[in-house]
């Protein structure tokens, strides 16, 4: 009985690989990624932080500075913010959104006007039952931490779209 399970999730496993299906957030970045410059400028990370690591696991070389680089990316603008939505009888937030906005450009190395230049901006809803604000806070850090990770990933899939 064993045997059969086992084999049965040998099949599985096989089907998934051979059809293309990766884990979420994995992605297999393009060649054309290498020599990249990501002007940072701040070391706590933040978007570009984010960007750095996603293309360092996918495989990516980076350039270690804007002299030997390809294409530097830079990354002038990201912000977050958050408003409310709606509030209960009492004045009780019950809902906020979370928007997350950020601009980046692509120059290649030696040139004066960027290749790309664009805006991206993500939004997200946080309902909140009122009672526990500790928790609230802790939960809208964790989807601050995921809206950058998207924002990264959409970036990066620019990226690879764009430097062909």
């Amino acid at each position: 009985m064993t045997q059969r399970i086992g084999l049965l999730a040998l099949f599985v496993l096989l089907g998934l690989a051979g059809c293309g299906f990766h884990l979420r957030g994995y992605q297999q970045a393009s060649p054309n990624l290498d020599g990249l410059f990501i002007e940072q400028r701040d070391e706590q990370g933040g978007l570009a932080g984010e960007i750095r690591q996603q293309l360092l696991v996918s495989g990516v070389e980076l350039a270690e500075s804007a002299a030997q680089a390809k294409n530097i990316l830079r990354i002038p603008q990201e912000r977050f913010r958050q408003r409310v939505i709606s509030v209960d009888a009492d004045g009780k937030v019950l809902e906020y959104e979370l928007l997350f906005q950020a601009s980046f450009s692509v120059t290649q190395a030696g040139a004066r006007e960027p290749l790309l230049t664009q805006g991206l901006e993500l939004t997200r809803q946080l309902t909140f039952s009122g009672r526990d604000e500790l928790s609230m806070r802790s939960e809208a850090q964790m989807m601050r931490n995921d809206m950058q990770i998207d924002m990264a990933g959409q970036v990066i899939r620019q990226l690879q779209v764009r430097l062909k």
